[in-house]
């Protein structure tokens, strides 16, 4: 932001020199040149803004690149007489590029010579728009120049190569000071060497500040698309469970948290604002016991029937059940099958263990129950809240018996758009806004 302040501070400052140099010199302000100018002036702060510390490797990047240097190649032949020759558009983008590309070497210890070819094309490309342009409309371009009265006014000669020399000065002075001060100079360059960076631009759901998370995940995952990295380093799942450091909290005042997990916990004191009987001694949230008997009913429609094994649990019960499991299983073998006191589903109400047979949660595995719980819930506003094979997102084993309440607009597109986890909703649905 700041190298946007100070450019569009040259860009005033050369401007407002080319307006005295008229007055000066009794010529008559075109302003068309000057809203031209000016525009073409921030679109170059803007350019060297973005790639002074972004060396531009992959395909798509070098793509768009090309596009980024087409308006270069419509707008100085249109604006600065100079440029009607193409020669002079070359000499140009070559002496840009390459101020860019030391700059590039500064911040990030490397550049890439092929950014200068496709800026090249780029400007091909927009210098023979130009040429159709002026087919088109000759008096256009003729509108667009400032008419000198005297030839030796050097300064309205080289406007274009002036206020370049007045961004790049900027940029220089910033990339020595930081060099200098070594301020945040590593993370600078870590943010300008990502493999993906173009990539992640284009995901919606991706942080800048965790690029090197991503890339660094996505090493270790050399198979696994770009939008799934993105989405599960969002998720902490490059930590350990249960790390602090990533871990956040809902406590009394949280009314009803979406995601609990091994990196989203309650506190000790929490507890849902209103439980209902659900069935049997079984408690629950009013929503989620109104939708489960939504569910039963149109089970035993069918001539089915299912049981609650288990509901709401508070903190204190969790504890002396995961102490219990320990007594058999170490550690690592229970944390995948038991959740730690406060990172329970069960804590906020909303999470049902069920059966077809009482008490039996192993039963219900590949039961017609179980298919029909698979297919449906998610029209009663459930998800089955640990599936196969997705023991590296959740931390447990498949528990087809284990559903959610997470409402039906929530159910509804997680089902539409194939989502199998509440993590992988809720990266793209909650902590961002879908576009």
């Amino acid at each position: 932001m700041l190298y946007y302040i100070l450019g569009i501070l040259a860009v005033i400052v050369v401007h407002l020199i080319t307006f005295l140099k008229c007055y000066e010199n009794g010529i008559k302000v075109n302003w068309l040149h000057m809203c031209m100018s000016a525009g073409f002036s921030c679109y170059m702060v803007y350019i060297v803004e973005y790639l002074h510390n972004n060396v531009i490797e992959n395909g798509i990047g070098l793509a768009k690149l090309t596009v980024m240097f087409i308006p270069a190649g419509i707008f100085m032949p249109i604006i600065y007489k100079r440029f009607k020759y193409f020669l002079m558009n070359i000499l140009y983008v070559l002496c840009v590029g390459g101020l860019i590309s030391v700059l590039q070497y500064i911040n990030c210890n490397k550049f890439n010579p092929l950014n200068n070819v496709f800026e090249l094309f780029g400007v091909l490309i927009g210098f023979i728009f130009t040429m159709i342009i002026n087919e088109i409309s000759p008096e256009f371009r003729k509108k667009c120049i400032i008419k000198k009265r005297n030839k030796q006014i050097r300064y309205l000669s080289f406007e274009a190569e002036t206020l370049a020399l007045l961004v790049f000065v900027l940029f220089f002075a910033g990339a020595i000071v930081e060099r200098i001060s070594g301020r945040d100079i590593e993370k600078q360059k870590g943010a300008v060497v990502y493999e993906h960076e173009d990539e992640y631009k284009d995901i919606y759901y991706a942080d800048k500040d965790k690029y090197d998370r991503y890339d660094a995940y996505a090493k270790l995952h050399p198979d696994m698309k770009l939008e799934d990295v993105v989405w599960r380093v969002d998720a902490n799942l490059d930590q350990k469970f249960y790390d602090e450091a990533y871990t956040t909290k809902a406590d009394a005042n949280t009314k009803s948290p979406l995601l609990i997990n091994k990196f989203n916990r309650v506190s000790e004191d929490y507890k849902p604002e209103e439980l209902v009987s659900i069935e049997g001694d079984y408690v629950a949230t009013p929503e989620t016991t109104k939708a489960y008997h939504e569910l039963i009913n149109a089970l035993e429609d069918l001539g089915m029937k299912i049981y609650v094994v288990s509901s709401y649990r508070s903190v204190e019960y969790q504890k002396n059940l995961h102490d219990y499991y320990l007594k058999s299983d170490t550690p690592e073998e229970v944390d995948t099958y038991s959740s730690r006191a406060g990172y329970s589903e069960h804590h906020t109400g909303r999470a049902l263990d069920i059966s077809q047979v009482r008490g039996n949660l192993n039963a219900f595995e590949g039961s017609d129950e179980a298919v029909w719980v698979y297919e449906n819930a998610y029209k009663y506003g459930f998800i089955v809240r640990y599936m196969d094979n997705e023991i590296d997102v959740t931390g447990y084993i498949f528990e087809p018996w284990h559903i959610t309440y997470v409402g039906k607009e929530i159910a509804q597109t997680m089902h539409d758009e194939k989502i199998t986890t509440l993590e992988e909703y809720v990266v793209k649905y909650v902590d961002h806004k879908k576009p």
